[in-house]
């Protein structure tokens, strides 16, 4: 991925955070996760708190995030290329 689509895909990704944060419902489906290891689910969510801010609100047994959430991290990752 070159730079600017990396910059592109990110513009992208907070754009829609910014609407999804906006609807009443922000579950995400579990099939988006159905490749994914417990490990790797945690993981995920634990950098998210620690990257949010907010790390003792980590819970290993819940690891559900809104869309949203997920979109600005995602964001984050892609450009900060973790």
């Amino acid at each position: 991925m070159t730079q600017n689509e990396k910059i592109l895909a990110v513009n992208f990704l907070n754009l829609a955070s910014e609407e999804f944060s906006n609807h009443g419902c922000n579950d995400v489906d579990e099939k988006y996760f159905k490749n994914w290891s417990i490990k790797e689910r945690q993981q995920f969510v634990k950098e998210y708190y620690d990257w949010n801010g907010d790390p003792e609100n980590y819970d290993p047994e819940f690891l559900h995030l809104p869309d949203f959430c997920i979109f600005s991290f995602l964001a984050h990752k892609i450009l900060n290329n973790k």
